[in-house]
């Protein structure tokens, strides 16, 4: 069962993962229509993904953010039941550039819950914290071009295409562009 929310939306809820989420992690990420749009070629035993958390996720560098979304929050904080949430997906800016305040922003659903909108309030709720609590001045991401919800996503969002990587990344038996998209502290601020 995920841990207590550290931020909530109306649709989702954002936790930090735990050890009990590692296998949701595992599950998922090793599913062909989660990891290969993240260009995730390499599949992952249960080691390794505990591996990988301890790095990305519990190492020393506290200046990511990397969150289990979940919904179900209200059904949760009323019945005081942590096992009504429903783990969603991922939200995460796991890198930040420091001095100079970018980060690279990630996400991913599970397969039968992409399209529910969960992605965008969860990432809306992420973009408030970067910009607003933790002043990041940057938050960018790539997809890769036949990857038209994320990038519909990152659109509606308000995020800039920046530029095209050309043929970036293997995708489904070629090299196809990437884009970068982008979104500045002052954009999303203004529209707050």
């Amino acid at each position: 069962m995920p841990g207590p929310a550290f931020l909530r939306g109306e649709s989702v809820s954002l936790h930090a993962w735990d050890e009990e989420d590692h296998e949701f992690f595992q599950r998922n990420r090793n599913r062909e229509v989660v990891r290969r749009p993240l260009t995730d070629v390499s599949p992952r035993n249960r080691k390794q993904v505990e591996e990988f958390f301890e790095k990305r996720v519990y190492g020393d560098d506290d200046d990511g953010m990397v969150f289990l979304v979940c919904t179900g929050e209200e059904s949760a904080a009323r019945t005081g039941d942590a096992d009504e949430l429903t783990r969603v997906g991922e939200v995460a800016i796991p890198w930040v550039n420091q001095p100079s305040g970018s980060g690279m922003l990630m996400y991913w659903a599970t397969p039968d819950q992409q399209g529910n909108g969960y992605v965008p309030a969860a990432t809306t709720l992420l973009l408030d914290h970067a910009f607003g609590e933790r002043r990041l001045n940057k938050v960018w991401a790539m997809v890769v071009e036949p990857n038209r919800p994320s990038q519909a996503v990152l659109e509606g969002l308000g995020f800039q295409q920046e530029g095209t990587y050309r043929k970036e990344n293997w995708y489904e038996g070629e090299y196809v562009d990437c884009r970068r998209y982008g979104l500045l502290a002052e954009e999303w601020l203004a529209d707050a």
